[in-house]
């Protein structure tokens, strides 16, 4: 049923999925697959505090699972609760045999760039970035960040670029932000062809809506 579940969110559809888990839950309510995907739901429904509560159960039960600590610690972080987040993701990253130790690092990356630790946020990030370079398009975008906060403008640049390249496509912020690189840069064109872009591509976004406030605004 948990698997019917993950099924039924992939399409979209949170509260068939917990109507799944609540008859998974009846018939054995030890497993703590359960309640990780309860969380899943209730996240997808915007409800964070009772997402925790499950993602909190799920720990409890299988407290090894790197898995379970990396969704705690993302949820931590979604929440603010930075110290706690902090625990459970650093558990979740230091495990060599967590195929996504690459999501719990870009999560401490993002958590240390919040806290303005700029240093051990791009060493997270950096990490994350080797650790699956196909996939990392958030660590690429925070990278970005971290190097524009520095001053490092031409490196944000290349940092942006790579968040909005290959299976990062479609990250309309990355694209965003690349086009204000470009203009802390002075690439005033290259600014100008990329807000254009944002707009054509992601006409509905908030990014397309900053896109041409900042285009409208260019010498």
């Amino acid at each position: 049923m948990v698997e019917a579940a993950n099924a039924s969110m992939i399409e979209g559809d949170p509260i068939g999925a917990l109507q799944f888990l609540k008859s998974a839950e009846d018939l054995d309510p030890s497993l703590a697959s359960i309640y990780h995907a309860k969380a899943l739901a209730f996240n997808m429904r915007k409800d964070l505090p009772q997402a925790l509560k499950e993602m909190k159960k799920a720990v409890d039960l299988d407290p090894k699972s790197s898995a379970a600590n990396n969704t705690y610690g993302k949820l931590l972080l979604d929440a603010g609760k930075y110290a706690e987040a902090e625990t459970y993701l650093k558990r979740a990253a230091e495990d060599p045999t967590f195929r996504e130790s690459f999501k719990a690092r870009t999560s401490l990356g993002m958590l240390y760039y919040r806290q303005n630790k700029l240093d051990l946020a791009d060493s997270q990030l950096e990490r994350a970035s080797f650790d699956d370079p196909n996939n990392s398009c958030i660590a690429y975008y925070y990278r970005g960040h971290v190097a524009m906060k520095r001053g490092q403008n031409a490196d944000a640049v290349k940092f942006y670029e790579r968040a909005t390249q290959k299976l990062c496509a479609g990250f309309a912020d990355a694209h965003f932000a690349l086009g204000v690189a470009y203009e802390r840069e002075k690439k005033w064109d290259e600014a100008r062809k990329k807000y254009l872009e944002v707009k054509q591509n992601f006409s509905e976004s908030k990014a397309a809506e900053q896109a041409m406030q900042r285009l409208s605004k260019l010498p």
